[in-house]
């Protein structure tokens, strides 16, 4: 057994990701075809705990404490720093391990591994609050909602599964933003996915940017990118960090809720927008969606790139950075944000075909799909004029 392991350890080391998933994917197989029945049907009900257990282990920090701690720590000594029952803990820290999310070195006492310095970071934090506040609550009503809509696709963004679950006519992100504990989880789940990734291997990208001169812009000199809908502002910081040429170039929209309360940010100018408005800005070179598109129903989606393409300049691109999905064996982790994306706001992820059907409907084409991350065939859709 520790041969076959050892074997793995060496081929996921020499893999990339999309090679990883591979593994991973022929790992689940494996574990499928040995099982028992009991082990399957014990799973499914392990599903709804684990999510829970996280939001509780993040409440009581304890992954932040292993996480910090040089070594190990015993039960006693994390329960008299969070005031806990020491028996309590006990259970709770027992089921962790058993889930491997912590480890257990000795009877009452634990360390970090992997695991563990992911739930400890703000980012893990946010998303163990907001997969059991915001979405658990979602996943639970489900069922019966579609049982009441008899099984039909979901067209608009308030009648959803959430608008049951929370008892609101609100979108989700209407309510989200009347919520600033459950937003604020959002918005740090949000920063778990920035990256200039998308800028690796993307000539588009690249032959302009080396047409800028690195010297101070000039306020009549024309904003490189817009990135529409950008949150705090993480994409911007990426993309400067990766051509810094482009400081005092950028330009972050979003609404006044997420923008107002931001901290200057050097080489961006920050402005409150609302996508479902003209865009202000028309001499821009890129306009850029990062996770936006996604979101909403068709209807919305045409309309915020309608809202931008009657506005730009022939030259200019629209940079759509989201999943395109593929037409058959599609990894787990895509079908479930496409699910997610139905149940919570109405939207969905995009097949290339879907793609061109939306572009259509805004009067645009996609002139190109540039996959920079395979395995999840994350990629930027290009849309231009017609």
């Amino acid at each position: 057994m520790d041969a076959v392991i050892s074997q793995i350890h060496t081929l996921a080391q020499s893999a990339d990701d999309a090679g990883r998933l591979d593994i991973q994917r022929a790992l689940r197989d494996v574990q499928i075809e040995i099982q028992s029945p009991q082990d399957t049907l014990m799973g499914f009900g392990n599903s709804n705990l684990l999510i829970a257990m996280l939001r509780l282990g993040v409440d009581l920090g304890v992954f932040r404490d292993l996480s910090k701690a040089n070594g190990s720590l015993t039960v006693s000594q994390l329960a008299s720093v969070h005031d806990a029952s020491p028996a309590f803990l006990e259970r709770v820290l027992r089921y962790l391990a058993s889930t491997n999310v912590i480890v257990e070195v000795g009877i009452n006492e634990y360390r970090a591994n992997k695991i563990t310095y992911v739930l400890a970071d703000p980012r893990g934090e946010g998303m163990a609050y907001h997969g059991f506040d915001v979405f658990g609550p979602i996943v639970q009503v489900m069922p019966d909602f579609f049982m009441e809509k008899r099984y039909q696709d979901i067209t608009s963004n308030t009648d959803t599964p959430f608008q049951k679950a929370f008892n609101t006519d609100l979108a989700c992100f209407d309510w989200l933003v009347q919520h600033p504990k459950h937003f604020g989880s959002l918005q740090k789940v949000m920063t778990a996915l920035e990256g200039a990734e998308w800028t690796v291997g993307f000539d588009l990208i690249r032959i302009e940017v080396e047409k800028i001169k690195s010297i101070t812009p000039q306020p009549s000199d024309r904003p490189f990118l817009v990135d529409v809908g950008g949150g705090h502002g993480h994409q911007c910081v990426q993309l400067a960090k990766t051509y810094p040429n482009l400081l005092g170039r950028l330009v972050l929209q979003d609404l006044p809720e997420a923008v107002n309360s931001l901290l200057s940010i050097e080489g961006v100018r920050a402005e409150a927008h609302d996508f479902f408005q003209k865009q202000p800005i028309t001499d821009a070179k890129f306009y850029y969606l990062r996770r936006i598109m996604h979101d909403w129903p068709d209807k919305e989606a045409a309309s915020i790139l309608q809202n931008i393409g009657s506005v730009m300049a022939p030259d200019a691109r629209i940079l759509i950075d989201e999943v395109v999905l593929p037409n058959t064996g599609a990894h787990w982790q895509a079908t479930m944000a496409d699910l997610s994306m139905m149940f919570a706001y109405g939207g969905k992820e995009r097949s290339t075909k879907q793609w061109e059907s939306l572009a259509e409907c805004a009067d645009l084409r996609v002139e190109q799909i540039h996959t920079y991350v395979a395995a999840t065939y994350t990629s930027i859709v290009v849309l231009a004029r017609k």
